[in-house]
């Protein structure tokens, strides 16, 4: 029976690598069509999934880009005939219209859909998409490939993904920002060193978005 996946995991654990490679895997090996696809507010690399390992970068252009509208995504899908299997990359950008789409596709139209995504965001917070797909999901899974602490001293698995504005640690603003877009990064940590930075910048858990 076709179900709805959600595979989470913090940045750089591995999961667009997975993605692609279970898009190779129907595409390469069994021939069968698959869609690729990525909420459209994720301007990283355009319309494309990136993966990357070590120096190189692996990349598929989406098939097409997620809008946030009610019954939009399975209006589309229902357009793509002959589709095996819908593979959706940073699912925490989802809304929450494009999750119940999710579980119609697999419960109506009987295809199979995996998400990608994050747990929560630079505040701890949850992303809408994320929230709905852990309480519709039938099969959640934590990819932890490389989710590896960058600040602990001891080898510890990171949970937590940590925002850095030109270097420094930074929990306010927005919570869509891109890597790479004015100078922001993420950086993998765990929970304690989360926490530690957290309290030592005066943060206060539940404050609004600026």
């Amino acid at each position: 029976m076709p179900k709805l996946y959600y595979r989470y995991a913090v940045m750089n654990a591995g999961k667009s690598t997975q993605l692609l490679q279970i898009a190779h895997d129907y595409e390469s090996n069994n021939g069968e069509k698959i869609l690729a696809l990525k909420p459209e507010s994720d301007t990283k690399a355009d319309n494309h999934i990136i993966a990357r390992i070590g120096s190189d970068m692996l990349k598929r252009k989406c098939d097409f880009l997620i809008k946030r509208d009610s019954n939009w995504l399975y209006d589309e899908v229902v357009k793509h005939s002959g589709t095996k299997v819908v593979l959706i990359d940073e699912a925490q950008f989802l809304s929450k219209a494009n999750v119940w789409d999710c579980a119609r596709i697999v419960t109506q139209l009987e295809i199979p859909v995996i998400c990608f995504g994050l747990k929560c965001d630079f505040r701890g917070e949850p992303f809408e998409g994320s929230s709905y797909l852990f309480a519709l999901a039938q099969d959640i899974e934590e990819v932890t490939t490389r989710a590896i602490c960058r600040r602990s001293e001891n080898p510890v698995k990171a949970t937590v993904n940590m925002r850095l504005v030109n270097g420094v640690p930074a929990f306010r603003g927005g919570q869509l920002s891109i890597e790479g877009e004015n100078d922001v990064v993420y950086e993998p940590v765990c929970l304690k060193k989360f926490m530690e930075m957290f309290i030592a910048g005066n943060n206060t858990y539940g404050e609004k978005y600026e």
